[in-house]
């Protein structure tokens, strides 16, 4: 070996050998509790879930605060106190009446919390819905990997929802299911084999959908507000080039929601689509609207969430661009639709069509 390669690998060990790992010195602080809540009219969206925060480099499983006393109270009416089902985990057994008042109390070991009072709003609605043609920036990963912005043609979404007194804010989210067909090759002798009918789902994880008045604005009404797209090529959603799309279920959930409850998921989506940049807000600047009542400078996190809720299913066939005849309407059945399956032979119960 060269004296220029022994030096070289000299100073290569020298320096990996000078290599260590620093981790900055953080001040333990003790956990926080942590409200998670969703309070509605469906008695399946009725729950509180308490939890503890955890240090920076704490690696224990998140902490469920069990045994705490959790009620739903209506100002001049009923308390509905909540049962535990699962560990930090509790279920109202009834659900709140629209255009009543109400605060969530919870008592755990020594302290006492409570939150703001809210009113129940009234069921929400959907003037209009609508679809139509855009064109999605968005980026896709090439067959090196690489991530490109791309134009992706799509149909999107949009609904109109009154403004009242009582309802004047709304969250969205929704769950789009693609109906695909597979039709085996015919053997040269003998019957057809059946056609497989099959679904792929697919949830909603961006950003909180919210929709309120534009400030300084008068009008009764939000107006096409959007709710989700989608993609004209279907590949994007199915697993195999030989399985054809043959419409999507969208089911569109609807809430009405208060001033504050806007607020607060407004500034969360603040913090999620800056995370990674460099102006990150920091997280202590999303504050809940839950006090202890004892212990005013303790700080709870979390959110008393009251809100009122209505489903809604539509069938969307869009064809393969912005120049194919489009099939859209209202589907008033309401049957339970798995994440993903299929079935040989028969279509499934939920099956939608063109009409």
């Amino acid at each position: 070996m060269g004296k220029r390669s022994l030096s070289l690998v000299t100073l290569v060990l020298l320096f990996s050998s000078c290599e260590e790992y620093y981790y900055p010195k953080l001040e333990s602080t003790p956990g926080k509790i942590v409200v998670e809540s969703l309070v509605t009219n469906d008695p399946n969206q009725n729950f509180v879930k308490l939890s503890m925060t955890r240090d920076f480099y704490g690696t224990n499983r998140l902490d469920m605060l069990s045994g705490a006393k959790v009620r739903l109270v209506q100002i001049g009416g009923t308390i509905v106190t909540a049962n535990e089902t699962g560990p930090g985990y509790y279920i109202f057994p009834e659900t709140p009446i629209p255009g009543k008042r109400y605060m969530l109390r919870i008592s755990y070991q020594q302290n006492l919390y409570e939150s703001e009072i809210l009113q129940m709003p009234p069921t929400p609605a959907i003037d209009s819905i609508y679809n139509g043609h855009i064109i999605k920036k968005e980026y896709v990963t090439d067959g090196y990997g690489v991530p490109r912005l791309t134009e992706v043609p799509s149909r999107e979404i949009c609904v109109d929802a009154p403004i009242t007194p009582d309802l004047a804010y709304y969250r969205f989210t929704w769950k789009e299911v693609l109906q695909w067909v597979y039709t085996p090759p015919a053997p040269p002798l003998g019957p057809p084999p059946p056609t497989m009918y099959g679904w792929n789902s697919f949830i909603d994880q961006d950003l909180f959908n919210l929709a309120g008045p534009k400030q300084f604005s008068s009008s009764a009404q939000i107006k096409k507000h959007p709710v989700l797209s989608l993609a004209y090529n279907s590949q994007f959603y199915l697993d195999s080039i030989t399985q054809v799309a043959a419409g999507w279920i969208i089911i569109l959930d609807e809430y009405g929601i208060s001033k504050s409850s806007y607020d607060f998921h407004e500034e969360l989506n603040k913090q999620l689509a800056a995370e990674g940049s460099l102006f990150d807000p920091v997280l202590t600047q999303v504050y809940g609207n839950i006090k202890c009542t004892n212990d005013p400078k303790q700080i709870i996190l979390g959110f008393f969430d009251l809100n009122s809720y209505r489903q809604q299913r539509y069938y969307l066939n869009m064809g393969l661009n912005e120049n194919s005849g489009v099939s859209f309407h209202e589907i008033f059945r309401y049957i339970e639709i798995p994440l993903r399956g299929d079935t040989l032979g028969n279509r499934p119960e939920f099956w939608e069509y063109n009409y």
